[in-house]
C-alpha cells in the first residue's frame, strides 16, 4: 500500500486540489493520506475535510516541515511512503506503473518526479549536493545574473551543471537527491536511514535524508515519466524575509552536520559576505524591510557582530 503523507501550514485550496488530484489519479491502487496540519490559521483544512482515505492530524504549534514528515510517517501503514507538498497536482496516471518498476530497482530507496510549473514549463527536482559553489550562487543570487542578455550564452561552457541540476528531459537515472515536493520512499529504506532530521525547519531536510540514504549503500532515482504540477515558485515575488532566514539556517546545519574544517570556514565566510553585501545594496536602495531582515540574519547567524 502507498500512503501519502502531506504537511499543510496555510496553503489555502492547494490542499483540496491536491487531494483532489491524489483521489483522481490513485483511484486504480491500494492508498492513504496522512494530512499533518502545523497549526494552520487559514480555511485550506476545513476546505479539504471530505477528501476520501484521509486522516488529518491537528498540531497546536508549527513544527516545520521535518516533524510534520515525520508525525505522518509514523501513523502511516504502507509500504511505501509519499511525501507530497500541498501546493502540488499529480497530473500522471501511472503510479501503479512508477511503484512497480521501483520496486524492482533493489538499489533505489527513493524516487523523484518530474516537476512542472503551473505555466507547463519544468521545475528542476534532481540535483547535486550542495557544494561551496552552488552555496555561493545562491548567497549571491547568481541565477538572477545570468537572466542578463547574452550572459547566460557566454558563461555556459563554464558554468554548465556547476548548479548541480541534472537534465530534466533524461531517462530514469540515479541522482544525488530530489526535493520535497515529491519524494516516495520505500518503508524498509526509511527505516534504515532513519528520520528527517527536525533540526532542518523547512529547507534541506530532503538533502540531508538522500545524503544519509546514499551512506547506506542505495540510490535516489529520478523518474521522468511521471509528473505533477508544483506552484512553489511561479511567482516572481522575491523571498520573505523569514524563508530567507531559514535558508542561511538550513544551509548552515547541512554544512555543519557533513562537512568540517575548511569547507565550513569557507562556507562562513560566504555567508558573512553575502549578507553584508545584501545589507548594504538594501540601504543603498532604501529597502529597510530587507535591511532589517539581512541584520537580523546577521545576529542569529553570527551572535556579537
Amino acid at each position: 500500500m502507498l500512503s501519502v503523507v502531506i504537511v499543510n501550514y496555510n496553503s489555502g485550496d492547494y490542499l483540496k486540489k491536491c487531494l483532489d488530484s491524489v483521489a483522481e489519479k490513485f483511484a486504480a491502487i491500494e492508498y492513504e493520506v496522512v494530512v499533518v496540519d502545523n497549526a494552520s490559521t487559514d480555511d485550506s483544512i476545513a476546505l479539504a475535510r471530505k477528501a476520501p482515505k484521509t486522516l488529518f492530524i491537528m498540531g497546536e504549534t508549527n513544527r516545520g516541515f521535518a516533524a510534520g514528515c515525520n508525525a505522518g510517517a509514523s501513523v502511516a501503514t504502507g509500504d511505501y511512503l509519499l511525501f507530497l507538498n500541498p501546493d502540488t497536482r499529480i497530473l500522471s496516471d501511472n503510479i501503479h506503473e512508477l511503484i512497480e518498476r521501483f520496486k524492482h530497482n533493489p538499489n533505489a530507496g527513493a524516487l523523484g518526479c518530474q516537476n512542472r510549473l503551473p505555466d507547463g514549463s519544468i521545475q528542476t527536482s534532481a540535483y547535486g549536493f550542495p557544494t561551496l559553489f552552488l552555496v555561493f550562487a545562491w548567497a549571491f543570487r547568481l541565477r538572477e545574473v545570468l537572466k542578463l542578455p547574452g550572459l547566460k550564452t557566454l558563461l555556459s561552457p563554464f558554468l554548465k551543471n556547476r548548479f548541480g541540476q541534472f537534465n530534466p528531459h533524461d531517462r530514469p537515472r540515479a541522482v544525488d537527491y530530489v526535493t520535497g515536493a515529491f519524494l516516495l520512499v520505500k518503508r524498509e529504506h526509511w527505516r534504515r536511514t532513519g528520520e528527517f532530521d527536525q533540526r532542518f525547519f523547512l529547507f534541506c531536510e530532503e538533502i540531508d535524508w538522500c545524503k544519509r540514504l546514499k551512506e547506506t549503500g542505495a540510490q535516489t532515482v529520478f523518474d521522468p515519466s511521471f509528473e505533477i504540477e508544483h506552484y512553489v515558485g511561479f511567482s516572481s515575488q522575491k523571498e520573505k524575509p523569514r524563508v530567507l532566514l531559514e535558508k542561511y539556517k538550513s544551509y548552515a546545519g547541512y554544512f555543519e552536520k557533513h562537512h568540517s574544517g575548511f569547507r565550513l570556514s569557507c562556507l562562513k565566510m560566504v555567508f558573512w559576505t553575502s549578507i553584508r553585501y545584501w545589507m548594504l545594496i538594501c540601504w543603498l536602495k532604501g529597502d529597510r524591510e530587507y535591511y532589517i531582515a539581512y541584520k537580523g540574519i546577521q545576529r542569529e547567524l553570527f551572535p556579537g557582530y
